[in-house]
């Protein structure tokens, strides 16, 4: 962007080395697998054994539906594993098992269609008679398990906790999970040897490149296979696929799975369950919550506001929720009603029909005004609306409808088929329940995928606690703050998407009167606010803002939760049957949109950049409230939990100022496995010479997205390509520490890690057994002091083995340096110095590098 005088705009962070780092790997052999191998007589029969009850069982299993006219099964027989927790799965495609699904602990589905299992009693042989000392891999099996063990990892918990009550001729709707890899398994990513020359390296390349697309292509075939498999089983039992309105069947697909949306007998079900090979998940339709408007303090204006419309150019979000109130005064000028669309069935009504002041038209206010309501004078709006309602009358997701679908259809024709693209995506709806954190929702990986591939920023509500499991608690005694890091207080589905910005909600004001109390004082978490951390130990929620404050009657024989008007963010309401506007309700959909608006700011200045960097400015404006500076470093863990990165600032996430300077990658950077960027912020010698009394903060922030597979669990597994990133430590100078990160045993010349709040591992921050490294939105912070600070300040970002290298991450970074005291100007000197020396930095000595795909 051209800088404009006097502007104190966001800096190019300068991209100094391409290279290939040399990453540390592997891990010692877990005791039980060793002592399998020196027994290998005992614990090879024991298994062999194991196999041969299994087999049994499974061809009576066949033998029985023959008898009984059930329909002809065409999958493989599944199977529960426990192997080795610190193996990859993949080695069991080698003992004739397909990989259905990874679980947690080192548990594992597979299918196989030899009911024999000849080729793991051929391996097992092998393994007895020592064969082949290198070939140990039965010795990572640690037990073949029942198939009720099976059937209890495959259904959620509320479908498992009613599964005695499923009766044959009920209907019941439920999300079932397929898994489409089968047995194919993609070529591993070539990495150019040493001495190689370029082109014999750029031939081996073409030839993975064409085999690549291949094995992807049999995937989707496979896939298609499988879904015709799916349909059929489900229509012996007449039961249906949930289609949209135009009567497509909404199937969910990922690279290594399809998720559907069905309505079966109880009879089919059980059968689906016990029996289909493939499936890894099913699951029932979330439950919702309306969040409740206790009290009123509603305002009608008496002047006259005149509403200007946006700029023509202004970002336009899309609000998927409840409807909205599109001739509402202070939203119509900013609706785009031609685009507006209902993806409900039996009904084209766009409208917010939700009681007692709709829900997406207070979305839809809280994004054109975060702050408060202008009541006089003329006020131009920002942005666009772009409305789709998919909630009813009641603000519930009907059961008929999928949710991943859904997604998918809406962001296909407003995030990439519309001229006009949407890039901000809010989305207040979650479930009443906590997420699963075994696998990856379908809901959740949706957003991920999406993402990915279509340059979207979703922003999500960390989801409401109902009133009734926040009583159930404080008359359990467990009270506030405490039961928020209880299990039914956790984040709801789909806020645990690694994409998802997620948003919860804390207090706007501290109550106290002769009455009533507010749980929780100003800008602590909301009462009614869940908490991470997210699937897989990630960090969640990302952020939060004002969503309102719960108050509680001072008479313990009342347990009563209110909403009084203090403790309430002022928001639209339906009209003209109430006020136009109103605090009357709280909950974190109405903390979510104001984080859309800032998102919207941060698009309208940068237009062309990704929206990764729209997700990396919000985090790295975001700090945590006053209260936390009591807080001590062993309990930051906690902090994290409920509020994340902590409250993010438009200012700051858009602009600098004398005292403060943040640096960006503007545009998207592709990472591939193995390889590494290192970024160089010169300091001048006046900064960081100036006394040991001049403390600097600095941040950084790193947002990437991978392509998802929803079968495996853990990050690494996960995704197609996950990365981390390391600093430069105290007085480190450039020289060595790129030598560091690209060189497996250079000696370490420097005074030490800074103590940063989180760290890159467990226990290397301050925040114990919290990693950033965990999630795809990666901010940390520390303070310094100028005499610690290196000639130039180093960032490495590296990219690790996922699950599909061809596929690279896409990432954005940005690094923040702020003089704490303001008591020395530092934005002038580091412009000037990056000014003057970026070209020269990019031309330095370059360690070899691999060409981008």
């Amino acid at each position: 962007m051209p800088r404009q005088e006097g502007a104190y705009e966001h800096l190019p962070l300068p991209l100094v080395i391409k290279g290939i780092p040399k990453l540390r790997g592997g891990s010692a052999s877990n005791p039980r697998t060793q002592e399998n191998r020196e027994n290998r007589i005992a614990y090879g029969g024991a298994l062999k054994q194991r196999a041969s009850e299994v087999s049994r069982f499974w061809k009576e299993k066949q033998r029985q539906r023959a008898i009984q006219n059930l329909p002809a099964l065409h999958a493989g027989i599944p199977v529960l594993l426990e192997i080795d927790p610190d193996s990859d799965v993949e080695f069991l495609r080698g003992l004739g098992f397909e990989i259905v699904s990874e679980i947690e602990d080192g548990f594992v589905i597979v299918a196989t269609e030899d009911a024999d299992f000849l080729t793991l009693n051929d391996k097992l042989d092998r393994f007895i008679a020592r064969y082949n000392l290198k070939s140990d891999s039965p010795a990572r099996i640690y037990g073949m398990k029942d198939d009720a063990d099976r059937l209890q990892k495959i259904l959620s918990e509320d479908l498992y906790s009613k599964w005695h009550e499923i009766t044959n001729d009920n209907n019941y709707a439920v999300d079932i999970g397929i898994e489409c890899a089968g047995n194919i398994s993609l070529p591993k990513y070539p990495q150019k040897k040493e001495d190689e020359t370029d082109n014999h390296f750029s031939d081996r390349f073409r030839t993975w490149e064409q085999s690549f697309a291949e094995k992807y292509a049999e995937w989707d075939e496979l896939k298609l296979k499988r879904e015709d498999l799916l349909v059929a089983f489900i229509a012996n039992y007449d039961g249906t696929i949930c289609s949209n309105i135009d009567g497509i069947r909404m199937i969910s697909e990922l690279p290594d799975s399809f998720t559907v949306r069905v309505i079966i007998s109880g009879k089919g079900l059980r059968d689906l369950a016990e029996n289909f090979g493939y499936v890894f998940e099913i699951s029932l339709p979330d439950k919702f919550e309306k969040e409740e408007s206790s009290s009123e303090n509603g305002y009608q204006p008496e002047q006259e506001i005149v509403l200007m419309p946006p700029d023509e150019d202004a970002p336009i979000i899309c609000i998927i929720d409840s409807g909205i109130q599109e001739g509402h005064k202070y939203l119509q000028p900013s609706i785009r009603a031609s685009e507006s669309l209902c993806l409900l069935k039996d009904t084209t009504d766009v409208s917010d029909l939700v009681r007692d002041g709709g829900h997406g038209t207070r979305v839809a206010g809280a994004v054109l005004y975060p702050k408060e309501i202008p009541t006089e004078g003329t006020y131009k709006l920002q942005f666009w609306i772009r409305n789709i309602r998919v909630l009813n009358e009641m603000n519930f997701l009907p059961n008929d409808i999928s949710p991943p679908f859904l997604l998918k259809d809406i962001i296909d024709k407003y995030c990439v088929a519309e001229e006009k693209k949407t890039k901000i995506v809010n989305h207040s709806i979650a479930s009443s329940s906590g997420c699963r954190l075994g696998h990856m929702s379908a809901w959740a990986a949706e957003i991920d995928k999406q993402s990915y591939e279509n340059d979207v920023l979703v922003i999500q509500a960390a989801g409401n606690i109902p009133q009734s499991i926040i009583k159930a608690y404080i008359g359990a005694s467990i009270m506030y703050p405490d039961y928020l890091s209880e299990e039914l207080s956790r984040i709801s589905n789909p806020s645990q998407s690694l994409q998802a910005l997620t948003v919860g909600s804390i207090n706007i004001s501290t109550i106290v009167t002769e009455d009533i109390v507010s749980l929780g004082k100003k800008d602590e978490p909301s009462s009614f606010s869940r908490s991470g951390p997210g699937i897989w130990d990630t960090i969640k929620p990302d952020v939060v803002e004002y969503g309102g404050t719960y108050a509680i009657n001072r008479d313990t024989h009342l347990l009563t939760l209110t909403t009084p008007p203090e403790g309430c963010p002022t928001l639209l309401r339906v009209s003209p049957e109430g006020p136009a506007f109103a605090k009357d309700c709280v909950g974190t959909s109405f903390s979510a949109p104001k984080v859309s608006s800032i998102a919207l700011q941060i698009q309208r200045l940068f237009p062309n950049s990704p929206a990764l960097l729209y997700r990396a400015l919000i985090a790295q404006s975001a700090r945590w409230p006053e209260w936390t500076n009591a807080i001590p470093p062993g309990s930051y863990a906690d902090v994290l939990r409920h509020i994340g990165y902590g409250i993010p600032n438009a200012t700051r996430a858009t602009e600098n100022n004398p005292y403060r300077v943040t640096l960006i990658t503007e545009h998207e950077v592709a990472l591939g496995t193995r390889d590494a960027h290192i970024y160089q912020i010169n300091i001048p010698r006046e900064l960081h010479e100036i006394g040991e009394d001049i403390e600097y903060l600095i941040e950084v922030t790193l947002s990437y997205s991978a392509k998802p597979r929803r079968t495996r669990r853990t990050i690494k597994r996960y995704l197609s390509t996950w990365l981390e990133w390391e600093s430069s430590n105290i007085r480190e100078d450039p020289e060595t520490f790129k030598r560091r990160m690209l060189s497996e045993n250079h000696r370490i010349n420097d005074d030490g890690a800074f103590l940063w709040a989180i760290g890159s591992a467990l226990n290397r921050g301050q925040a114990n057994d919290i990693s950033r490294n965990k999630g795809t939105l990666q901010k940390d912070w520390v303070i310094v002091k100028s005499n610690q600070l290196p000639d130039a300040f180093c960032i490495a970002v590296r990219g690790h083995e996922g699950w599909g290298a061809a596929f690279k991450a896409k990432y954005c970074l940005a690094v923040s340096i702020e003089a704490i005291n303001q008591d020395i100007e530092i934005y002038e000197p580091i412009r000037t110095a990056i000014t003057i020396e970026v070209e020269n930095l990019e031309q330095e000595i370059q360690i070899p590098l691999r060409d981008f795909i």
